[in-house]
């Protein structure tokens, strides 16, 4: 049935739907690919894995009264070991305490970033000792670790009196 008065009808013309549709469209293209960059939720995950391993290697050795060390390898890895001996040769490697396997099948703790960002670290080996203190050689070296990719960086210290993962 035809609308008679303009008044009474209700509902939008051709031309304001396709205008809508071109809005949606432009937005779409240009404004959602930048809203929902990836890197940056990537960058911030992989530094709450550092944060929660360098965390865990200090718990653990408060708790087995145990040298554990913390590796960061140029692949980039964060790999987690322990020492039976106090500054012994740290050759036992820690399990992940979630029961995850890696995806290279094993049950070690290693942090793997993702492609594009990159994990790099002040001292590429130290130990935190049985009351959590971290070691290093030299002596009370700065340990600083930065994830990083396109446009982010995440800073995270390690106090070097403490241990605390900041």
């Amino acid at each position: 049935m035809a609308c008679l008065n303009r008044g009474v009808c209700r509902g939008f013309t051709l031309v304001e739907l396709v205008l809508v549709i071109i809005i949606a469209g432009v937005l779409a293209a240009v404004a959602v690919p930048r809203m929902v960059d990836r890197s940056a939720f990537q960058t911030h995950g992989v530094a709450s894995d550092v944060r929660t391993a360098l965390r865990y290697a200090q718990r653990l050795a408060l708790a087995k009264g145990l040298d554990v060390c913390v590796t960061t390898t140029l692949v980039p890895d964060l790999t987690l070991s322990f020492s039976l001996v106090a500054g012994g040769l740290c050759d036992q490697q820690v399990r992940r305490p979630d029961g995850a396997q890696n995806l290279d099948g094993s049950w070690n703790y290693v942090v793997t970033p993702p492609a594009g960002i990159t994990l790099t670290s002040t001292v590429p080996t130290f130990r935190f000792d049985g009351q959590g203190r971290p070691i290093t050689i030299p002596p009370n070296t700065a340990i600083n670790f930065t994830v990083s990719a396109a446009g982010s960086t995440i800073s995270i210290p390690v106090v070097p009196e403490t241990g605390y993962v900041q």
